[in-house]
C-alpha cells in the first residue's frame, strides 16, 4: 500500500513538471501530422483540462509546506527553445506553396496557444524575476508575440494601478470582454509609452534616445516580422500574426477574468491599499500546473517577486467558480459571465 501511495506521489510530480509540455506539444500536430491537428491544443485546453481538474482536488499545501528546486526552473526554461522551436518549425512548413493561407492561420493559432498559455504566462514569471537574463527571456518570449511592451505596462502600470479605473487591465463591472479587449490592448499600449516616456524624463533622457525600450521592442518585433516574411512570405506573416493575436486574446482574457468587477476605495483621496478582495484567485491543480501557478494571482500581486512555486495555495476571500478553462468560456459569452459573476461581486 505504502509503495502504491509512493508511485502516485511520483505520477502526479511527473505530471507536474510536465504539463506546460503537453500543451506544446498539442500545438506541434498540426505542423509535424497534418493541419486538421491544429484542433489540438484547443481541445486540450477547453476540454481535457477542465475534465482533469473535475477529478483532482484543489492546490492546498500549507505555506510551510511550500519549497522550490532545479526542476522548477528547468521547467520556465525549456519553454523559450519550445516555442521558438514551434514558430520556426511552423514558418518551415507555412513556406509550402501548397499551403493555403486558410492552413497558415490555422497552424497559427494552433502554435498561439501555447504562445499565450505557456509562452506568455513563463514570460509573467521572468520579467518579475531580478535576475538580468531571466527578465530578458521574458522579453523576448514576449517579442515573439508581438507583445513585448507588456513588460513595462505590467510591471509599472498593472502592479500600481490593477483594481482601479487607471489600470488597463481591470475589467469594469458590466463590461464585456470584446469591449475589453480592445479598450486594453489599446490603452496598455498608450499607458506603457507614457510610463517609458516619465521614467527617461526623470533621467533627464531624451525620448528618442536608444536606451527607450519601447522602442527597442517595437523594432525587435518589426525584425520578427520581416525575418517571417523572408522565409515563408506572405504565409509566414499569416502564421505569426495569428499566432500573436491568439497569444494577445489568450493574455487578455486572462487579466479581463483576474480581476473583473473588483474595484480599490478612494480613501482620503487615495486608492485603498490591494488586498486579496481585488483578485479572483483560483487553486484548481491542473489549470494552475499548466500556467506556473498563475491562478494565484491574489499572492502574486502582494508579493510580485515571490517565485511561482511559493505561491499560497491558501483559499483566499475572491475565488473563481470554475478553474481558467471554464472561465475564459464563460467571459467569450457575455451574458452567461454577467449571469455568474456579477451576483458574486461584493459591493
Amino acid at each position: 500500500m505504502e509503495a502504491f501511495f509512493y508511485i502516485i506521489i511520483l505520477i502526479l510530480m511527473i505530471f507536474y513538471l510536465v504539463t506546460p509540455l503537453i500543451l506544446i506539444f498539442s500545438s506541434s500536430l498540426g505542423l509535424i501530422i497534418d493541419p486538421f491537428w491544429s484542433i489540438s491544443p484547443f481541445v486540450w485546453v477547453f476540454i481535457l483540462v477542465p475534465i482533469i481538474d473535475l477529478v483532482l482536488p484543489y492546490l492546498n499545501k500549507q505555506d510551510v509546506d511550500l519549497e522550490e528546486n532545479i526542476f522548477h526552473n528547468f521547467s520556465i526554461l525549456i519553454v523559450l527553445p519550445c516555442i521558438l522551436f514551434l514558430i520556426i518549425f511552423g514558418l518551415i512548413v507555412v513556406s509550402n506553396p501548397s499551403i493555403t493561407f486558410l492552413t497558415a492561420a490555422a497552424l497559427g493559432a494552433a502554435v498561439g496557444m501555447s504562445g499565450g498559455s505557456i509562452g506568455i504566462t513563463t514570460a509573467h514569471e521572468l520579467i518579475h524575476r531580478q535576475n538580468k537574463y531571466m527578465r530578458g527571456i521574458g522579453v523576448l518570449l514576449l517579442i515573439v508575440c508581438c507583445y513585448g511592451h507588456f513588460r513595462i505596462e505590467h510591471i509599472y502600470g498593472h502592479h500600481r494601478n490593477v483594481a482601479t479605473k487607471e489600470d488597463p487591465a481591470t475589467a469594469r463591472r458590466g463590461e464585456n470582454f470584446y469591449f475589453y479587449f480592445v479598450r486594453c490592448v489599446i490603452n496598455s499600449v498608450i499607458s506603457s509609452w507614457n510610463i517609458e516616456k516619465n521614467i527617461l524624463l526623470k533621467r533627464n533622457i531624451n525620448l528618442l534616445n536608444i536606451r527607450n525600450r519601447m522602442l527597442h521592442y517595437f523594432v525587435l518585433e518589426f525584425l520578427f516580422l520581416i525575418i517571417s516574411f523572408y522565409i515563408a512570405g506572405i504565409n509566414g506573416l499569416v502564421f505569426v500574426l495569428f499566432h500573436s493575436f491568439i497569444s494577445i486574446l489568450l493574455l487578455e482574457l486572462v487579466n479581463y477574468i483576474q480581476h473583473y468587477g473588483l474595484e480599490r476605495k478612494m480613501e482620503n483621496g487615495k486608492y485603498e491599499k490591494f488586498t486579496d478582495h481585488h483578485s479572483w484567485n483560483s487553486r484548481h491543480i491542473s489549470a494552475n500546473w499548466s500556467t506556473f501557478n498563475l491562478g494565484l494571482h491574489a499572492e502574486h500581486h502582494h508579493r510580485a517577486s515571490k517565485h511561482y512555486p511559493l505561491l499560497s495555495q491558501e483559499e483566499k476571500s475572491v475565488e473563481m467558480p470554475a478553474n481558467y478553462s471554464i472561465m475564459l468560456i464563460m467571459a467569450l459569452i457575455p451574458p452567461l459571465w454577467f449571469f455568474v459573476m456579477d451576483k458574486k461581486i461584493h459591493n
